[in-house]
């Protein structure tokens, strides 16, 4: 836990607040890749934002971390980012279960058809083996829904940020925090 008093928030608490703007964060990300295919630049901007994922949070962590006076347990920061990834992806989640179902439904069968083309004009040993495997998908019917893939990505957001997190509250807290006199 953190140190108790009157300007200390749990971790959870310190997570959510967290995860309000990581969440915009991570759908700023989601919308630069789903528009870098018609604007390539946006490929290079989402790069950026994801790379930039880790610098979030660790400077979530480590304003934390010195508004406790370094008196912050590396458990207590790990879970803030545990809690941070976990809404800030719910919110990200939202926002683009809302755009492959109503704004842009055929973006997952487009980008399937891409790859289609893709690997039948690729000229590697198996691409025409990935793709009649990719173009079987569609015509069974088997192409994960909008819902599915969104699920996933939350599963895995939480998952791949609670390993950043822990490397980023170990971070934070390498270096001491300098007191006023």
């Amino acid at each position: 836990m953190t140190q108790t008093g009157p300007h200390t928030h749990s971790p959870y608490r310190r997570g959510a607040d967290d995860g309000f703007v990581f969440g915009a964060y991570l759908t700023a990300s989601f919308l630069t890749i789903v528009w870098s295919s018609a604007v390539p630049l946006l490929g290079l901007v989402s790069m950026l934002l994801l790379a930039g994922v880790p610098v979030f949070i660790y400077m979530r962590l480590r304003r934390s971390f010195v508004a406790d006076c370094g008196h912050t347990l590396l458990s207590s920061l790990w879970m803030q980012g545990i809690a941070t990834f976990a809404c800030g992806s719910l919110i990200a989640g939202a926002v683009a279960t809302a755009y492959l179902k109503w704004i842009e439904p055929d973006f997952i069968i487009g980008r399937l058809r891409e790859a289609i083309d893709f690997y039948s004009g690729s000229g590697w040993e198996r691409g025409q083996e990935v793709a009649d495997t990719l173009q079987r998908m569609i015509d069974m019917h088997l192409v994960p829904s909008a819902v599915a893939i969104v699920v996933e990505l939350i599963w895995l957001a939480i998952f791949s940020g609670s390993l950043v997190s822990l490397l980023m509250a170990l971070l934070a807290r390498s270096r001491p925090v300098r007191t006023k006199l």
